[in-house]
């Protein structure tokens, strides 16, 4: 590989810094965990949608190693998503050219600090970081990846014991908050005082606040370009047709464009081969490719058992509301779903309850005693618990709590604390 395509990822060789405008100053949460973390044997692995942060976040590490003492030449960076190169032509380059000792030589005190941005770009990743992971304890694997279930699939298969993977969420409305420079601990404190300015930020938030670069931006058409052509175009048009190799882009399109409009909806793969003039199983299939680009999230029909609930009815949300926006919306007909979503991004619920009535979300936890606990969530514009003490009754002995989400502040039910949503996103 040539030293000076590999230099220019890597300027704080010479410099011994990383450039300002690489960095911004605050820290996403999951920055914290990784940090008091970096010292450990295993790989890492952060994963997320496009334009979350990863990369910032790669880079605000690299520049606390830099700033704790760790040689710049310890350290080095490189992304697979703006060069296509060889993992191994990279590494020997840089073993040989940069470092001028062996990886073998690598000792405590001299350890190697490897970063790899987008690696799921790179042909069978996984064996080739578990040669250099078994070979060279020394060498610290810091990777990232925009995609879900099979690049963390294959990384847990193919790197078991050896890798330990964190979500890099779109933003929450906290960090959202903060990044506004509002002291969410004093909203936290007395939520009413704070209703009126915080509502219209909740509303953007909705539109367009998943995304850091977008959190001070004022121009919603702006906003709605960028989120179409880094995020779902980028996914649609590039990440998964290279990933799978597909061919029929249009059909992905009008998949995303779908559920975009109808967020929360059951997936009704008849209609859709109807509709679409599809195969019911090709439908299937490019569904979960969206999943894979984390452009959709899919939640079962709780059964009590995921085998069960795996065979039922699926809801497909979005990977963040923000990108039905993109699209055009949200509108009055769509913002109940939008704000499902949130809910959905904030609990990570895995069920709904569909039956002889309705649930939007289930939770469920072991409560210790090998038994089964549920708590059912339900989203309405007004105070409505009707389906929730239906709930309560039909899981009668199974339910630790319900609760409901308005946008209106409300006074509780009995059986059911009413909380606006916005409220409940900072809890």
């Amino acid at each position: 590989m040539d030293l000076q395509e590999l230099s220019r990822f890597n300027s704080w060789w010479t410099s011994g810094h990383l450039r300002d405008a690489l960095l911004e100053k605050y820290r996403r949460n999951l920055y914290s965990d990784l940090r008091k973390n970096l010292e450990k044997r295993q790989t890492f692995l952060v994963w997320g949608m496009r334009r979350v942060g990863k990369t910032v976040l790669v880079y605000q590490l690299i520049d606390d190693l830099l700033s704790t003492g760790v040689s710049p030449k310890s350290i080095i960076y490189f992304s697979f998503d703006e060069a296509s190169a060889d993992l191994n032509d990279v590494l020997e380059t840089y073993q040989k050219q940069v470092l001028n000792y062996t990886f073998e030589s690598t000792t405590t005190e001299k350890k190697v600090f490897v970063f790899f941005d987008e690696i799921q770009k790179v042909k069978d990743w996984e064996s080739k970081i578990k040669v250099y992971y078994d070979l060279y304890p020394q060498i610290k694997f810091v990777l990232t990846g925009s995609a879900s279930v099979a690049l963390r699939k294959r990384s847990r298969e193919s790197l078991g014991g050896r890798i330990v993977d964190f979500h890099l969420e779109p933003l929450s409305f906290e960090e959202f908050l903060e990044l506004l420079g509002k002291d969410v601990g004093a909203i936290k404190e007395d939520p009413k005082l704070w209703e009126r300015e915080i509502t219209p930020l909740f509303y953007k938030y909705i539109k367009y606040g998943s995304f850091p670069e977008l959190v001070q931006e004022s121009d919603e058409i702006y906003a709605q370009n960028y989120i179409q052509s880094n995020v779902i175009e980028r996914v649609v048009y590039k990440d998964i047709p290279q990933e799978f190799g597909l061919k029929d882009i249009e059909l992905l399109k009008s998949l995303i464009y779908a559920i975009a409009r109808n967020p929360g909806a059951i997936i009704n793969y008849s209609e859709l081969s109807k509709d679409l003039a599809r195969d019911q199983r090709t439908i299937s299939n490019y569904v979960e490719y969206l999943e894979y680009g984390l452009l959709v999230r899919l939640i079962y029909n709780y059964r009590g058992s995921p085998l069960a609930s795996a065979r039922k009815m699926k809801k497909a949300y979005l990977g963040t509301p923000n990108l039905s926006f993109a699209f055009g919306e949200p509108n009055s007909t769509t913002l109940p779903k939008l704000l499902e979503n949130l809910v959905l991004l904030k609990t990570k619920a895995k069920f709904f309850y569909r039956n002889s009535f309705e649930v939007d979300f289930i939770l469920v936890e072991d409560d210790g005693h090998g038994k089964t606990k549920l708590t059912g969530i339900e989203v309405k514009k007004k105070t409505d618990a009707r389906q929730l003490k239906l709930f309560s009754r039909h899981f009668a002995g199974r339910v630790k709590r319900t609760i409901l989400l308005t946008l209106e502040r409300d006074t509780a039910t009995d059986e059911s604390s009413s909380i606006p949503l916005w409220e409940f996103l900072l809890s």
